[in-house]
């Protein structure tokens, strides 16, 4: 364990992509916590922004929990909402909070995305964070499938739009982190635990400096 992150607390949040095991749920807090964070992490399938500041039950298709780096266990699939940001941030006083959310607003399947709303699930999130220093993990890309009906077109719209809206959050792009056409699925959405892994080692490498800048302070 090395002590780059010694001291700091991070509370992860975010829809399916670290709701699961070998999904982001496993690699993130690991990795956090090996540079000496105390981590949290939240995640809930198929919530938006607004969701964690107004909750939301969704469809049941899966939550969890998961305190520093304990063992995976099934997710919750009934419906779930997620807890209030609010709450979160009273009960594990985070220094930060890591967000990953974008492709549970990117409106695949659809004409366009619809950017009034986009713009006020983010925007309810960002302005209840307040003084809580945060950090914003935009979608990577997918693959096509007629389930979800992902593009590489639209995971960049939705990626750019992320870009401009997510302030005073520091913005990861994750179509940055891989390119076009590498990562695998299962469904056009979710990775391989493999693809998994490249994504969330791109994810630690761009916020870790983010991280110890943050620390210091």
């Amino acid at each position: 364990m090395s002590a780059l992150l010694a001291g700091l607390t991070l509370l992860i949040i975010g829809d399916s992509h670290v709701t699961f095991k070998d999904s982001l749920l496993s690699i993130l807090p690991e990795a956090y916590a090996q540079a000496g964070a105390k981590v949290v992490t939240y995640g809930v399938c198929s919530s938006t922004a607004a969701d964690w500041v107004v909750p939301n039950s969704n469809n049941g298709c899966g939550a969890y929990q998961r305190v520093g780096t304990a063992p995976i266990g099934p997710a919750t699939m009934t419906p779930t909402a997620p807890p209030p940001i609010t709450s979160l941030i009273a009960q594990w006083h985070p220094d930060v909070v890591l967000v990953v959310l974008g492709d549970t607003m990117a409106a695949y399947g659809q004409k366009e995305i619809s950017t009034n709303w986009a713009d006020e699930q983010v925007k309810t999130l960002t302005m209840t964070l307040g003084n809580t220093a945060c950090i914003w993990i935009g979608p990577t890309w997918g693959e096509y499938s007629p389930r979800y009906g992902k593009t590489d077109k639209r995971a960049q719209e939705m990626a750019s739009f992320l870009k401009s809206e997510v302030a005073p959050c520091t913005y990861i792009d994750g179509t940055q982190l891989m390119t076009p056409g590498s990562p695998k699925t299962i469904d056009g959405v979710h990775l391989t635990g493999e693809s998994y892994r490249v994504w969330g080692a791109g994810i630690v490498q761009q916020t870790m400096p983010v991280l110890e800048k943050l620390r210091k302070q």
